[in-house]
């Protein structure tokens, strides 16, 4: 039985099978923008990582920029107590060079575990010295970061 204004043959069959094409086009286009975006987003230094490397070189002329301050790591088998505070002055380090290498990050808290090598931290007693195994936060860490223009390597030692 026919229903009226209803056609049948190939002109319903037709018009389902293009609008299953056009289904399926529109749903690859969006996996595919999707996939894009994820190669995109991964591909960017969003952030601090482990194994970026801040150098302070000598020459680099450093104005403004302000302390930050970390604390020594101790090891497991050290007693626990206060911690010891030490200063990370920006000009101090590129004067004397040296660098910071990111170790690990915390999870729980924006707390980086960052290795220093190189001169004097600080002028005075609050220096880290010119090796330390160090805690910083992630804001400390990323005011030395924009302190000295950005990273220098990448955790492949790439020059960025």
């Amino acid at each position: 039985m026919k229903l009226p204004g209803r056609r049948s043959g190939h002109s319903e069959t037709n018009s389902a099978t293009l609008d299953s094409i056009l289904t399926a086009c529109t749903v690859v286009l969006l996996l595919a923008s999707l996939g894009g975006l994820a190669a995109l987003f991964s591909g960017l230094h969003i952030g601090l990582r482990v194994g970026d490397i801040l150098v302070f070189k000598p020459s680099t002329e450093i104005v403004g920029a302000l302390p930050a301050t970390a604390t020594f790591t101790k090891a497991a088998s050290e007693p626990a107590g206060a911690p010891v505070v030490c200063t990370l002055d920006p000009t101090v380090m590129a004067h004397g060079g040296g660098s910071l290498v990111v170790e690990t990050k915390s999870l729980v808290k924006p707390v980086y575990r960052v290795h220093w090598a190189g001169g004097q931290t600080a002028n005075g007693g609050s220096s880290c010295g010119t090796s330390a195994d160090l805690r910083i936060s992630r804001m400390d860490l990323q005011s030395l970061v924009n302190a000295i223009g950005g990273f220098s390597l990448d955790s492949h030692g790439n020059l960025l």
